[in-house]
């Protein structure tokens, strides 16, 4: 079930999602209320082994990689939505979802990120990790980054969809999360 929230906040501005989490704690106008206290209250649940199934829907629905980034909104501080432009001439790749501190977002199409320097060819049995401060700080996304010790997953369930996953949690304990979130994601895509 989508999250009467999430369907009232459709798109949103870069510029608006880093305002509203550059003055969490401020003043913002009560339409963001419930996105605030979300976000003041976030606490990172690391539970994934208890999950059988991110999402309620077949693999045919186009908002299967939306919903996926929601739920996965959660266990990671913050995470994007990474898609290869639909153009057969091109393989650019563009941010097209956020979340940070429990709070999806769909970008506005003229603030999705350009995100092809980060995309390797991959299998959906890999997962790439390096620290999260570069990569964002490439896409020029860095208000995403939940500490200067946060490292970045790659995952790339489809040759069109990826999912960048940002968090804190330590080597030791991320390596059995990255594990779970890595069957649950590519469980969503299997027809």
């Amino acid at each position: 079930m989508v999250d009467p929230i999430q369907e009232k906040l459709t798109r949103w501005s870069l510029e608006r999602i880093q305002f509203l989490f550059n003055h969490i704690e401020g003043f913002i106008e009560d339409e963001n209320k419930d996105l605030r206290e979300r976000a003041r209250q976030f606490v990172l649940n690391t539970e994934l082994n208890q999950v059988n199934s991110l999402v309620d829907v077949h693999p045919s629905d186009p908002r299967l990689p939306s919903l996926v980034l929601q739920s996965l909104s959660g266990y990671f501080e913050s995470g994007l939505l990474l898609q290869r432009s639909p153009a057969q001439d091109t393989s650019h790749w563009w941010a097209t979802d956020i979340f940070c501190k429990g709070n999806a977002f769909h970008l506005e199409l003229q603030d999705q990120v350009r995100a092809s320097q980060i995309v390797p060819e991959m299998t959906p049995l890999q997962v790439h990790r390096a620290p999260a401060k570069p990569l964002l700080e490439k896409l020029k996304v860095q208000f995403l980054l939940p500490g200067t010790s946060a490292d970045a997953y790659l995952l790339r369930p489809t040759p069109n969809l990826a999912y960048l996953l940002v968090t804190n949690l330590a080597p030791p304990w991320s390596v059995d999360h990255l594990a779970h979130t890595q069957r649950l994601v590519n469980k969503c895509f299997i027809y």
